[in-house]
């Protein structure tokens, strides 16, 4: 290598490190500094996007208050015990056989205990009473039994926005 070098004349010499040096370049360009920027500018629309969703959010805000608090107003308006409403919706729903017990925690939450229950109708009945009654579920474990489709659940329900 080295006589290879030594039979080069002082232009080649030149030539042969200015293209190095070219080479160079270009690889610390593609591999480092291009990454880099294409990271920042990636990283920039993120956050144009983040900051989109942010004053979107903020815009609505007061839209999304509004309808909570007519929601809670028209749920709150019926005076029925939240044991009544449990109560009489499940009979309704056909899920009142598997509640097994029912257990008064004040007059804001009920816990109940449901045994070989069909999913689908548990489900079904508790979109139900937070939709139509604004009753919330503060706790729920449910369990899968041997047969498909049925469970067993442990539940904790109170009025929305009481606690």
């Amino acid at each position: 290598m080295k006589q290879w070098w030594q039979s080069k004349t002082q232009q080649e010499h030149m030539a042969l490190i200015l293209g190095a040096a070219a080479v160079l370049i270009l690889l610390l360009y593609l591999l480092l500094w291009r990454p880099f920027t294409q990271s920042l500018e990636t990283k920039a629309l993120l956050v144009k996007s983040q900051q989109t969703t942010l004053n979107w959010m903020q815009d609505n805000l007061g839209l999304v208050q509004r309808l909570r608090s007519q929601q809670k107003g028209s749920a709150g308006a019926s005076n029925e015990a939240l044991l009544t409403v449990v109560d009489r919706t499940a009979k309704k729903i056909r899920l009142r056989q598997q509640i097994q017990r029912i257990k008064p925690q004040g007059d804001k939450a009920v816990q109940l205990w449901v045994e070989q229950a069909p999913f689908d109708t548990l489900m079904l009945w508790l979109s139900q009473l937070t939709q139509a009654y604004g009753i919330e579920i503060e706790s729920l474990n449910i369990d899968r039994q041997e047969k498909p489709g049925l469970v067993n659940a442990r539940l904790v329900l109170q009025r929305g926005g009481e606690g």
